[in-house]
């Protein structure tokens, strides 16, 4: 396998201490009411990974963080990492439910969380995640009900009324931590030399097509290896600035804002949680070269901007083409998912080139070193150029497999991983024409309709739900669902909206539902539900409800 090289030896460590030497005072990471330099990472991370040491941390273990973007996420996933232990980041838009389910899915031994979550109280949230921790005093946890998880740290001060099972830890930049101060530099220095590229560095939670959460596993030397690439793929200099608005816990926001930044040296301005006055704000007085959001999200905020009338002139996200606005779909896209470390193609050196209208749609250049299979699904033969069939990816980027799962549950026998993406090749640039699977992609995210379908059979008298992602221009999809009555009851759509919204994330909430007699639900002849037939009906009564 052919691997894109690197003038250091890709280990988070290793990557840490070059950014802090290299761009030393540049600011990392810029929120509103504080900065980040590559030397302040690296020197808060030095401390608390001491401090993780002292506690019994190591490496391979598995260590939860739940924060939104922000300072305490970097460190606290530096610190983490540059030991050797395996980060997990866990999505802001969980329900508890969801917590809980990836908590015990990844066998979290630690877990890490900030005291306040977006102005609520966040002790609050992991109780109605762990509702036994009221049970089972200080730690270390010896419970059933998540049977690795040890200990629950909030980021920062003991508070007076902090529950007996919380401890502490202090993400600052600039904290004491006398419990760091027992650890020697010498040790340290030790640990991190025994961390290899080959090393698991986190596992990345997304929907699994069986409901249950599909752990994706990432090497250091993958990581690195693919922030490096991507970035010298798209010339990325110290001198970027990027905004960063795609998700730190999901590979998207990983990657291409966390990865490409440690690397390549450059500005990361971010919010805890996005407001479009604060975003915009902050983007005129720090000026950004890169919007980093999801194409709808982007599209939403420039049109918030545009509303305000207030002058962005200088800044370079916004500035205008000399040749005036172009049609989206005559700029390249890209693609990729969390197995691939994100994008496989992407614009590269043509980023902003406006493409001829023979290439409309098209998806990008492949990534150096990336190996690309058009295939026939059904056959697996390989493809003439220009024939759609499902894309396989083979090469240095992609994941160490699934947490929990056998490899051949995620590559085939020469190593390719079988993508569900349906698209061709032409003239070396990939055109994307949709997924051969079931996954719904909403906003950039996916939802396993399976995992949503339990959650709404678990509502009051729903006997069985089916969940359909329908086409949205402002969403890519939204998810839909038709819910059968058990016999002889009645579904009230308010009650089950309800409770899908205790238990999972805002996006995978179904935004249309409708209530369908068991008698008139549609079949094919093999028994199974006829899910074209129910996507017409749901979309039919869509339009009828707008």
């Amino acid at each position: 396998m052919e691997k894109p090289p690197l003038d250091y030896v890709p280990t988070m460590g290793t990557a840490i201490r070059r950014a802090a030497e290299l761009f030393g005072d540049h600011d990392y990471v810029v929120m509103p009411d504080r900065r980040l330099t590559f030397a302040d990472a690296d020197r808060a991370s030095r401390r608390v990974a001491k401090e993780l040491i002292a506690r019994g941390v190591g490496k391979g273990t598995r260590v939860g963080i739940h924060f939104s973007y922000g300072t305490d996420w970097v460190i606290a996933f530096f610190a983490i990492t540059r030991i050797g232990a395996i980060c997990l980041p866990m999505s802001v838009a969980y329900r508890p439910a969801e917590l809980r389910k990836t908590t015990i899915h990844g066998d979290v031994d630690t877990l890490i969380v900030p005291r306040t979550l977006f102005g609520n109280d966040h002790r609050e949230f992991v109780t109605a995640a762990f509702p036994w921790l009221a049970d089972v005093g200080e730690a270390p946890f010896l419970a059933p009900e998540a049977p690795f998880l040890r200990r629950v740290w909030i980021a920062g001060d003991a508070a007076p009324d902090d529950p007996e099972w919380a401890d502490t830890i202090d993400l600052g930049v600039d904290a004491a931590s006398p419990l760091a101060e027992s650890v020697s530099d010498d040790l340290l220095d030790a640990i991190e030399e025994q961390v290899t590229p080959a090393d698991r560095l986190c596992v990345v939670h997304t929907s699994g097509t069986t409901g249950t959460p599909k752990g994706v596993i990432h090497t250091h030397g993958a990581f690195l290896r693919h922030s490096d690439n991507l970035s010298k793929f798209h010339s990325m200099t110290p001198e970027f600035i990027q905004f960063s608005g795609l998700p730190w816990f999901w590979i998207g926001g990983l990657v291409l804002s966390i990865g490409q930044g440690l690397v390549r040296g450059f500005k990361l301005l971010c919010l805890e949680r996005f407001d479009n006055a604060e975003a915009l704000d902050l983007v005129i007085e720090e000026r950004p070269h890169q919007i980093g959001m999801w194409g709808q999200l982007a599209q939403k905020f420039r049109q918030y901007v545009d509303s305000t009338g207030r002058d962005v002139s200088m800044v370079p996200a916004f500035a205008p083409r000399p040749d005036g606005p172009v049609d989206p779909e005559l700029m390249h896209n890209s693609l990729g998912q969390t197995e691939t470390l994100g994008p496989h193609t992407a614009p590269g050196p043509e980023a902003g080139k406006v493409l001829p209208e023979h290439l409309r749609g098209s998806f990008g250049l492949r990534v150096p070193y990336v190996e690309h299979r058009i295939v026939d699904p059904l056959t697996g033969e390989d493809l003439p150029e220009g024939v759609e069939g499902e894309v396989l990816i083979r090469g240095y980027s992609l994941s160490d497999g699934l947490y929990k799962s056998e490899r051949d549950e995620a590559f085939d026998d020469d190593g390719w991983l079988h993508t569900g993406d349906h698209g061709y090749f032409r003239e070396g640039y990939l055109f994307f024409t949709g997924r051969l699977t079931e996954m719904i992609k909403t906003l950039g995210s996916n939802v396993a309709p399976r995992e949503v379908e339990v959650v709404l059979e678990g509502a009051d008298n729903v006997g069985l739900a089916i969940v359909i992602g329908l086409d949205d221009a402002e969403r890519g999809q939204i998810v839909a669902a038709a819910l059968v009555p058990k016999p002889g009851t009645e579904v009230d759509i308010e009650h089950v909206r309800a409770h899908a919204n205790d238990e999972l994330s805002s996006y995978k909430v179904p935004r249309h539902m409708i209530i369908v007699d068991p008698d008139e639900l549609p079949m094919l002849g093999s028994g199974k539900v006829d899910k074209l037939t129910l996507r017409r009906v749901l979309e039919e009564t869509l339009r009828s409800s707008i």
